[in-house]
């Protein structure tokens, strides 16, 4: 089948903005970019006042988290937790879903969030959760989203103390022998749209061992590692005390600061280590929200400055990559005192071609022959934005998810007209919104869900 896509304007970072032009979809990729309208028996799109571009590609994000800690996580009031956010809140809560949720649960709740993606135009996400949330491999597939799926691997399991403080508990479990299964069972290669990577959860939850394993493995199968890094002081002090160096040199030594992997956060990493995640080649993916939601303003324009391969993912708190953009570009107009940090330009970007690049993919974050076709288009004529000085700038400061009408993946149209052409919007979200409620009603009884904030629940949490 052969498409051909005719906006307003064209845009990837690579080659700028291109009014009028036309785009081909042929076979999955792009076939050509052309100013001349071309003489081909093809299906059409034309769309004026829309702008075609790559799809967004959100570089770290925990689809099940997204519906199992909404509003949860949320104007955390003093008193409302006995200690640090993930280990009284976040990740007990976790275990009792991880208890609780059969596969199919799981995969309602996950193609809920996936769903949520698609429609703010996200074609592809790095994606880290437990190991038994695999169904997420198959609901991404269902629903046409190009994947990359970085299961957790703890050496040793993280809990809370009634004195608030995490308690780190050895495990023989690690899940590295599990992912291993699910990179065999799912894994289509360097080229694929699903991919399997590892996701040792941080540095301070993983021995130097296992972590040396996954870099062996991960070099060895030619896939991805995902890893938090410098995202808490709890962290980096028990790294310090344990290998006497900050979390970003240990992960240097280990062989995990190289291209091909993705630390996310990078909160409270200093400028020196800023460069040295720069020099070394691995990315850096920001979640401005999710710490925003604490009161903490992540330094993106610090993580800019330094040079490092910048990426930007939702962290489950959304799944909305475009107001996680707009918030990270308005973040680093405030830190840097200046108009133009992270433009849209940039910040475009970050969200497509670098996030590509991250994951060693050259074929996309593109509108180029040869690329994969991995496009998304907003429908730019509404009064928010007009008139159009600048169609990137009226898109970052102006735009809104409600008005993506256009995202494919290989080629394959997943959304058009703004609705969603591979699943039953509103069957996914009432089963989903089922799965988690059950969760959180269970989660309350076993006091995994605080009595204060489970006292302000929308929904009864009795029955």
């Amino acid at each position: 089948m052969t498409l051909v896509i005719e906006p307003g304007w064209v845009w990837d970072a690579d080659h700028g903005l291109r009014p009028g032009h036309h785009v081909v979809v042929q076979d999955g990729a792009i076939a050509d970019v052309t100013p001349h309208r071309p003489s081909l028996d093809a299906e059409r799109i034309v769309a004026p006042d829309s702008l075609l571009m790559p799809g967004f590609i959100n570089l770290h994000n925990h689809a099940m988290s997204a519906p199992l800690f909404r509003g949860l996580a949320d104007d955390i009031a003093p008193g409302d937790l006995p200690g640090h956010i993930v280990f009284s809140l976040l990740m007990p809560l976790g275990d009792v879903a991880a208890a609780l949720m059969t596969e199919e649960d799981i995969g309602d709740a996950v193609e809920m969030a996936l769903m949520e993606g698609l429609r703010s135009g996200t074609t592809g996400l790095l994606d880290v959760y437990r190991v038994q949330q695999w169904p997420f491999i198959e609901r991404a597939k269902r629903i046409g989203l190009r994947s990359w799926s970085c299961p957790y691997l703890f050496s040793e399991t993280v809990g809370m103390g009634a004195d608030g403080k995490p308690i780190y508990t050895p495990t023989d479990n690690t899940g590295f022998e599990a992912t291993l299964k699910l990179f065999e069972r799912f894994d289509e290669g360097r080229h694929g749209v699903t991919r399997v990577g590892f996701g040792p959860h941080g540095p301070d939850s993983n021995t130097p061992e296992l972590l040396k394993r996954v870099d062996a493995k991960a070099r060895e199968l030619d896939t991805i590692v995902s890893i938090h890094a410098a995202q808490n002081l709890i962290e980096i002090e028990r790294v310090k005390s344990a290998h006497g160096t900050g979390s970003i040199e240990h992960l240097r030594r280990l062989g995990l600061l190289r291209p091909g992997v993705v630390l996310a956060h990078g909160m409270f990493a200093t400028d020196e280590e800023m460069a040295m995640i720069a020099r070394e080649g691995a990315a850096l993916a920001s979640c401005p929200l999710a710490f925003a939601r604490s009161g903490r303003f992540v330094p993106v324009a610090r993580m800019e400055a330094s040079g490092l391969r910048l990426g930007i993912g939702t962290d489950g708190v959304t799944l909305d990559m475009l107001h996680e953009i707009r918030t990270a570009s308005v973040f680093a107009k405030a830190q840097s005192g200046t108009p133009h940090g992270l433009a849209a330009v940039r910040i475009l970007r970050a969200a497509t071609r670098d996030a590509a690049l991250a994951l060693g993919r050259d074929d996309l974050g593109l509108v180029a022959p040869g690329a994969r076709a991995d496009l998304v288009m907003f429908d730019l004529g509404s009064s928010r934005y007009q008139p159009v000085w600048d169609p990137l700038k009226s898109l970052i400061t102006n735009g809104s998810a409600s008005d993506l009408t256009l995202a494919m993946v290989e080629g394959r149209v997943l959304l058009r007209d703004g609705k969603p052409t591979t699943a039953d919007a509103a069957s996914v979200t009432r089963r989903g919104r089922a799965a988690i409620e059950r969760v959180w009603r269970e989660a309350a009884k076993r006091g995994a869900i605080p009595a204060s904030i489970a006292a302000r629940s929308a929904i009864p949490l009795q029955g």
